[in-house]
Protein backbone atom coordinates (compact mmCIF):
# COMPACT_ATOMS: atom_id res chain seq x y z
CA UNK A 1 0.00 0.00 0.00
CA UNK A 2 3.06 2.27 -0.02
CA UNK A 3 2.29 5.35 -2.16
CA UNK A 4 5.38 7.47 -1.43
CA UNK A 5 9.01 7.05 -2.51
CA UNK A 6 9.41 3.24 -2.51
CA UNK A 7 12.38 1.43 -0.90
CA UNK A 8 14.29 1.09 -4.17
CA UNK A 9 17.72 2.63 -4.70
CA UNK A 10 16.92 4.03 -8.17
CA UNK A 11 13.90 5.86 -6.71
CA UNK A 12 15.63 7.15 -3.57
CA UNK A 13 18.80 8.28 -5.33
CA UNK A 14 17.04 9.24 -8.58
CA UNK A 15 20.21 9.83 -10.63
CA UNK A 16 21.60 6.30 -10.60
CA UNK A 17 20.09 2.95 -11.55
CA UNK A 18 21.94 -0.05 -10.05
CA UNK A 19 20.14 -2.63 -12.23
CA UNK A 20 23.21 -3.68 -14.21
CA UNK A 21 25.39 -3.97 -11.11
CA UNK A 22 22.76 -5.97 -9.24
CA UNK A 23 22.26 -8.36 -12.15
CA UNK A 24 26.00 -8.97 -12.28
CA UNK A 25 26.27 -9.61 -8.53
CA UNK A 26 23.31 -11.98 -8.46
CA UNK A 27 24.31 -13.69 -11.71
CA UNK A 28 27.70 -14.62 -10.32
CA UNK A 29 25.81 -16.88 -7.88
CA UNK A 30 23.36 -18.19 -10.46
CA UNK A 31 20.62 -16.05 -8.93
CA UNK A 32 18.16 -13.69 -10.58
CA UNK A 33 16.70 -10.90 -8.47
CA UNK A 34 12.92 -10.58 -8.98
CA UNK A 35 13.24 -6.80 -8.62
CA UNK A 36 15.50 -4.15 -7.08
CA UNK A 37 13.46 -3.64 -3.92
CA UNK A 38 15.02 -3.69 -0.48
CA UNK A 39 13.21 -6.94 0.28
CA UNK A 40 14.81 -8.69 -2.70
CA UNK A 41 18.26 -7.39 -1.78
CA UNK A 42 17.80 -8.54 1.82
CA UNK A 43 16.80 -12.01 0.63
CA UNK A 44 19.87 -12.16 -1.60
CA UNK A 45 22.08 -11.09 1.30
CA UNK A 46 20.53 -13.76 3.51
CA UNK A 47 21.22 -16.32 0.80
CA UNK A 48 24.86 -15.29 0.73
CA UNK A 49 25.06 -15.66 4.52
CA UNK A 50 23.61 -19.16 4.21
CA UNK A 51 26.04 -20.05 1.42
CA UNK A 52 28.89 -18.85 3.62
CA UNK A 53 27.78 -20.94 6.59
CA UNK A 54 27.26 -24.06 4.48
CA UNK A 55 30.63 -23.63 2.80
CA UNK A 56 32.37 -23.54 6.18
CA UNK A 57 30.52 -26.71 7.18
CA UNK A 58 31.77 -28.41 3.98
CA UNK A 59 35.30 -27.14 4.62
CA UNK A 60 35.28 -24.97 1.48
CA UNK A 61 36.93 -21.78 2.73
CA UNK A 62 37.33 -20.28 -0.73
CA UNK A 63 33.55 -20.31 -1.29
CA UNK A 64 32.85 -19.15 2.26
CA UNK A 65 35.26 -16.24 1.89
CA UNK A 66 33.76 -15.25 -1.45
CA UNK A 67 30.23 -15.32 -0.01
CA UNK A 68 31.30 -13.21 2.95
CA UNK A 69 33.05 -10.67 0.70
CA UNK A 70 30.11 -10.42 -1.70
CA UNK A 71 27.67 -10.00 1.20
CA UNK A 72 29.83 -7.27 2.72
CA UNK A 73 30.03 -5.32 -0.50
CA UNK A 74 26.35 -5.85 -1.30
CA UNK A 75 25.55 -4.23 2.04
CA UNK A 76 28.00 -1.36 1.60
CA UNK A 77 27.49 -0.68 -2.10
CA UNK A 78 23.82 -1.35 -2.71
CA UNK A 79 21.92 -1.20 0.59
CA UNK A 80 23.27 0.78 3.54
CA UNK A 81 23.79 4.20 1.95
CA UNK A 82 20.17 4.64 0.85
CA UNK A 83 18.15 2.17 2.95
CA UNK A 84 19.23 3.60 6.32
CA UNK A 85 18.21 7.18 5.35
CA UNK A 86 15.00 5.84 3.79
CA UNK A 87 14.08 3.90 6.94
CA UNK A 88 14.99 6.88 9.10
CA UNK A 89 12.78 9.27 7.14
CA UNK A 90 9.89 6.83 6.69
CA UNK A 91 9.81 6.28 10.44
CA UNK A 92 9.72 9.99 11.11
CA UNK A 93 7.06 10.79 8.51
CA UNK A 94 4.72 7.85 8.98
CA UNK A 95 3.88 7.09 12.65
CA UNK A 96 2.16 3.84 11.68
CA UNK A 97 5.45 2.53 10.25
CA UNK A 98 7.76 4.07 12.85
CA UNK A 99 8.55 0.99 14.92
CA UNK A 100 9.20 -1.26 11.93
CA UNK A 101 11.17 1.40 10.06
CA UNK A 102 13.43 2.20 12.97
CA UNK A 103 14.01 -1.50 13.66
CA UNK A 104 15.07 -1.90 10.04
CA UNK A 105 17.39 1.09 10.32
CA UNK A 106 19.03 -0.24 13.48
CA UNK A 107 19.44 -3.73 12.06
CA UNK A 108 21.27 -2.39 9.02
CA UNK A 109 23.48 -0.19 11.17
CA UNK A 110 24.40 -3.17 13.37
CA UNK A 111 25.24 -5.20 10.27
CA UNK A 112 27.37 -2.30 9.10
CA UNK A 113 29.27 -2.26 12.37
CA UNK A 114 29.82 -6.01 12.14
CA UNK A 115 30.88 -6.17 8.47
CA UNK A 116 32.51 -2.70 8.34
CA UNK A 117 31.92 -1.99 4.62
CA UNK A 118 32.51 1.78 4.90
CA UNK A 119 34.64 2.81 7.91
CA UNK A 120 35.95 6.35 8.17
CA UNK A 121 39.67 6.00 7.49
CA UNK A 122 40.41 9.61 8.44
CA UNK A 123 41.20 10.74 4.90
CA UNK A 124 39.22 11.04 1.69
CA UNK A 125 41.95 11.25 -0.94
CA UNK A 126 42.06 8.14 -3.08
CA UNK A 127 38.74 6.76 -1.83
CA UNK A 128 36.71 8.25 -4.68
CA UNK A 129 37.42 9.98 -8.00
CA UNK A 130 37.82 13.78 -7.93
CA UNK A 131 34.48 15.52 -7.46
CA UNK A 132 32.88 12.42 -5.96
CA UNK A 133 32.43 10.82 -2.55
CA UNK A 134 31.05 7.52 -1.27
CA UNK A 135 27.70 8.29 -2.94
CA UNK A 136 28.88 9.42 -6.36
CA UNK A 137 29.14 12.84 -8.03
CA UNK A 138 28.96 15.68 -5.52
CA UNK A 139 26.81 17.77 -7.87
CA UNK A 140 24.54 17.08 -10.82
CA UNK A 141 23.41 19.70 -13.34
CA UNK A 142 19.68 19.51 -12.64
CA UNK A 143 17.07 21.97 -11.30
CA UNK A 144 17.32 22.50 -7.55
CA UNK A 145 13.86 21.01 -7.04
CA UNK A 146 15.02 17.74 -8.60
CA UNK A 147 18.26 17.81 -6.61
CA UNK A 148 16.61 18.07 -3.21
CA UNK A 149 14.32 15.14 -4.02
CA UNK A 150 17.39 12.91 -4.44
CA UNK A 151 19.35 11.35 -1.59
CA UNK A 152 22.45 12.85 -3.22
CA UNK A 153 21.28 16.19 -1.79
CA UNK A 154 21.95 14.84 1.70
CA UNK A 155 18.51 13.71 2.81
CA UNK A 156 15.51 11.64 1.76
CA UNK A 157 12.50 13.87 1.24
CA UNK A 158 9.27 11.90 1.06
CA UNK A 159 6.02 13.32 -0.25
CA UNK A 160 4.72 13.21 3.32
CA UNK A 161 7.51 15.57 4.37
CA UNK A 162 6.63 18.04 1.64
CA UNK A 163 2.93 17.93 2.43
CA UNK A 164 3.57 18.55 6.12
CA UNK A 165 5.78 21.55 5.29
CA UNK A 166 3.91 23.28 2.49
CA UNK A 167 0.63 21.42 2.07
CA UNK A 168 -1.19 21.24 -1.23
CA UNK A 169 -0.20 18.76 -3.90
CA UNK A 170 3.26 18.08 -2.51
CA UNK A 171 5.09 20.10 -5.16
CA UNK A 172 8.25 21.78 -3.89
CA UNK A 173 8.35 25.50 -4.69
CA UNK A 174 11.86 26.57 -3.77
CA UNK A 175 11.14 30.14 -4.83
CA UNK A 176 8.43 30.44 -2.21
CA UNK A 177 8.34 30.97 1.55
CA UNK A 178 8.95 27.28 2.23
CA UNK A 179 12.52 27.46 0.97
CA UNK A 180 13.97 28.43 4.36
CA UNK A 181 12.14 25.50 5.94
CA UNK A 182 13.67 23.13 3.39
CA UNK A 183 17.13 24.54 4.14
CA UNK A 184 16.56 23.96 7.85
CA UNK A 185 15.46 20.39 7.11
CA UNK A 186 18.87 19.76 5.53
CA UNK A 187 20.74 21.34 8.43
CA UNK A 188 18.88 19.08 10.85
CA UNK A 189 19.65 16.09 8.63
CA UNK A 190 23.35 17.02 8.58
CA UNK A 191 23.47 16.95 12.38
CA UNK A 192 21.70 13.59 12.41
CA UNK A 193 24.19 12.05 9.94
CA UNK A 194 27.15 13.41 11.90
CA UNK A 195 25.80 11.78 15.05
CA UNK A 196 25.31 8.52 13.13
CA UNK A 197 28.91 8.65 11.88
CA UNK A 198 30.14 9.03 15.46
CA UNK A 199 28.07 6.13 16.79
CA UNK A 200 28.44 3.62 13.94
CA UNK A 201 32.09 3.28 12.88
CA UNK A 202 31.45 0.45 10.45
CA UNK A 203 29.56 2.77 8.09
CA UNK A 204 30.86 6.15 9.30
CA UNK A 205 32.23 7.24 5.92
CA UNK A 206 28.73 7.11 4.42
CA UNK A 207 27.19 9.29 7.11
CA UNK A 208 30.10 11.73 7.12
CA UNK A 209 29.71 12.22 3.36
CA UNK A 210 25.93 12.52 3.66
CA UNK A 211 26.33 15.19 6.36
CA UNK A 212 28.62 17.19 4.08
CA UNK A 213 26.10 16.91 1.25
CA UNK A 214 23.24 18.04 3.47
CA UNK A 215 25.22 21.06 4.69
CA UNK A 216 26.13 21.97 1.12
CA UNK A 217 22.52 21.74 -0.02
CA UNK A 218 21.37 23.87 2.90
CA UNK A 219 23.94 26.48 1.92
CA UNK A 220 22.72 26.49 -1.67
CA UNK A 221 19.14 26.94 -0.48
CA UNK A 222 20.16 29.87 1.69
CA UNK A 223 21.79 31.61 -1.29
CA UNK A 224 19.58 33.23 -3.98
CA UNK A 225 19.44 31.16 -7.17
Amino acid sequence: DWDDVPPVEAEVVAFFDPAEDLAKRAGSWGHRLPDASLGSLASFGAGLAMAEAQAWERDEPQIATRAYTDRRFLLGDRILHWAVPWFDTAGRCYPEYRERAHKGRELLLRLGDRLRPAPDLGATEGLAPPGEDAFGPATVDVPMGDWVRSLWSGAVILDATVRSMIGGSGELDLNGPGRADVAMLFMVAAARWSALAASHPGSARLWHDLAVRAETTAGRLETPF
